[in-house]
């Protein structure tokens, strides 16, 4: 098993592996994420994220077991947040798109990528952040077992229909 920053010659595959997750997820009704098939996470999605270095995989030889963003962009208004320390645009990470491939949970992958994610973070940036669909209650519990505390719900001004707000997970380092 290997965690790697994709390409953009990767991020088809890795958008393609989203496109499985989601459909798997609304085919066994279990999609709390509310990701939308081929909209988000998408392969232009992957392809925007590889173009800025923020993509990441974990895969065993060919095959992705999960992927996911680590970005400076919160991808909505991050200031709206209770958050416990103050921080500056620069000072934190976002993990977006976080998925495991559904034959690999409940196997401690997860909790082993998020905590290669927080040490990613920790060594230039002052806290790791993530935001949550209030439904989600599988991601709530699993953040908080990686340390995360919640630090309320706020509109992130992203317009998504049906989620006018979000959950947010903060991880400070310093």
């Amino acid at each position: 098993m290997t965690i790697r920053k994709c390409t953009v010659d990767e991020a088809a595959a890795v958008g393609e592996f989203y496109d499985a997750v989601v459909k798997f997820m609304n085919d066994n009704n279990v999609n709390y994420t509310k990701w939308r098939y081929k909209i988000y996470p998408s392969i232009d999605y992957a392809l925007d994220a590889a173009r800025a270095e923020n993509l990441f995989s974990c895969v065993d030889g060919e095959k992705i077991l999960a992927a996911f963003v680590l970005s400076e962009n919160p991808e909505g208004d991050y200031s709206k947040g209770a958050w416990t320390k103050n921080l500056a645009a620069g000072e934190f990470l976002v993990l977006h798109a976080f998925a495991v491939a559904p034959d690999c949970q409940r196997q401690s992958l997860g909790k082993k990528i998020v905590e290669y994610c927080a040490n990613y973070a920790a060594e230039n940036y002052r806290a790791l952040r993530v935001d949550i669909v209030p439904e989600n209650f599988p991601a709530k519990k699993f953040y908080e077992a990686c340390g995360f505390k919640f630090v309320g719900a706020a509109d992130l001004e992203r317009n998504i229909p049906g989620i006018p707000q979000f959950c947010l997970y903060e991880r400070n380092f310093q």
